[in-house]
């Protein structure tokens, strides 16, 4: 395997722990927000207490729109007056 391989495997398990992550964190809070955590647990609140910067990242970073560099977001250009 080359670097770039490498490379790519470790960008593509971290993505996948990063969504893990996101995932488990708006489960906790969702349960914590419906009233089914009577107690939670230590891993529960540090899901739930990591789900805004886990937002953040995913807005700033992966999301289209709040990527400032996104092409897709512009508006259409205005097409060319002459024939």
């Amino acid at each position: 395997m080359g670097v770039r391989a490498v490379k790519r495997t470790a960008l593509l398990g971290g993505a996948f722990a990063y969504m893990v992550l996101l995932i488990e964190a708006i489960r906790a809070a969702v349960a914590w927000w419906q009233g089914e955590l009577a107690q939670p647990g230590l891993g529960d609140v540090a899901l739930i207490a990591l789900l805004p910067l886990l937002a953040w990242i995913w807005w700033r970073y992966i999301s289209p729109f709040g990527r400032p560099d996104c092409a897709k977001c512009l508006p259409p250009s205005e097409p060319d007056p002459r024939p």
